[in-house]
């Protein structure tokens, strides 16, 4: 099982840019009727590092053999023209929702969109989230974000919740 650093005596707190991912997350969750998540230092900083990765290419392509591949389920967002909030890259996930059919368990979004990050951000047995970002470094202005979540979801068979 993966530690989870929540804040209590001895461990540190979350941060700012930390609470907008975690907040995000929840109303997102809220909204489909779903438990919290919980902040997991442990998948912060797996994502950040995945993050700092792909922040020299200024790519979200998924890096392969990367050690915790089917440990924790795991989101990559990207945004150009401006730095991006934590918000905004979970609302980009949370806004393939719209392609989602919970009743057929099955996504109707166009060629090249895709409902596995909302799948995953409302995944029903997933208890903890930690994510990680980084601005690109051949264009300051673009933002790569990676979230993580434990235990991860997108089962194929199964519904989100």
């Amino acid at each position: 099982m993966v530690e989870n650093g929540s804040s209590t005596a001895g461990r540190p707190t979350i941060g700012s840019y930390q609470q907008q991912f975690l907040q995000a997350h929840n109303e997102a969750r809220a909204a489909a009727g779903l438990p919290p998540l919980t902040w997991n230092f442990t998948l912060q900083l797996d994502s950040r590092r995945y993050a700092n990765e792909l922040r020299i290419r200024c790519s979200t392509r998924p890096l392969y053999a990367w050690g915790t591949d089917g440990i924790y389920g795991r989101n990559l967002y990207k945004g150009t023209d401006k730095r991006r909030t934590p918000a905004e890259a979970v609302a980009a996930w949370v806004g393939e929702g719209h392609f989602y059919d919970l009743r057929n368990n099955r996504c109707t979004a166009p060629e090249g969109q895709s409902c596995e990050e909302y799948k995953q951000v409302v995944w029903r047995a997933t208890t903890q989230v930690g994510c990680g970002r980084q601005f690109c470094r051949a264009s300051f202005n673009t933002t790569v974000a990676v979230c993580e979540y434990y235990p991860p979801g997108n089962i194929n068979g199964q519904r989100p919740y």
